[in-house]
């Protein structure tokens, strides 16, 4: 069981557990976001790779992107521009 420690908006505190396994980033950091690259054979629609804050690339708002994505997007962006 893991147990987080969560601020609420009133300034106060509760800590919640779950029987889940955090997730982690390929940098074994905490995981807080999933990349959003799309992938239509998969049933949510994106690749959803956990990802840290500091490993992710946001390339619009509300958007992130695993490295791998990232590099993916990266060549997709020069292949329109050439």
């Amino acid at each position: 069981m893991t147990c987080e420690r969560v601020i609420l908006p009133g300034g106060g505190a509760a800590i919640v557990c779950t029987t889940s396994k955090r997730k982690r980033c390929a940098c074994g950091k905490r995981a807080t976001l999933e990349c959003d690259w799309k992938v239509p054979s998969r049933r949510s629609g994106t690749c959803d790779a956990p990802i840290c804050a500091s490993c992710t690339t946001s390339p619009a708002p509300e958007k992130d992107l695993c490295p791998a994505h990232a590099a993916a997007y990266e060549q997709w962006k020069e292949q329109r521009r050439g």
